[in-house]
């Protein structure tokens, strides 16, 4: 793969009420960033930069994505902190750092699957969000990396 890459995240949460109708909301999100890309030591690293959000007083969120066989994990550094780790069949807990404070985030992953190629990497994963220990909501994320020169990236 190339070393200059786009990135497309996207991801659902879906959230459940308690309430007997057990409705509830979807969260859909998903950013689309040019990246750079390269491997070593048996690691595949992604980095990528995501703009401010309003409200962010400019300052933009830098993105490490690392993939080693089938371990996931993404740290994220700005107004916000947080690294994440993401392994089939594993729980993992880690601090989530904002400006308004702290919060304990779990990570239970039910499944995950990993596609390499030269021209494209896509991860999908499943898992349920805890904070501070308390259920929050079922979640998936699908990441694609795709070298810029592959013709590969498609809007839909």
């Amino acid at each position: 793969m190339t070393k200059d890459v786009l990135i497309s995240i996207k991801g659902l949460h879906s959230v459940r009420s308690t309430d007997p109708s057990g409705t509830g909301e979807d969260d859909e999100v998903e950013v689309i960033s040019p990246g750079k890309y390269y491997f070593r030591n048996g690691k595949h690293y992604i980095e990528y930069e995501e703009p401010a959000q309003e409200g962010e007083d400019g300052m933009a969120v830098k993105s490490l994505v690392t993939l080693r066989g089938r371990r996931l994990e993404v740290i994220r550094r700005g107004i916000q902190y947080s690294k994440m780790v993401f392994e089939e069949n594993t729980k993992s807990e880690s601090w989530y750092m904002m400006p308004a404070g702290s919060v304990l985030a779990g990570f239970d992953v039910k499944q995950m699957q990993v596609s390499v190629s030269d021209e494209l990497i896509e991860i999908l994963v499943d898992y349920a969000l805890e904070f501070n220990c308390e259920p929050v909501s079922q979640c998936s994320v699908r990441i694609r990396v795709i070298a810029k020169d592959s013709g590969l990236f498609h809007l839909t």
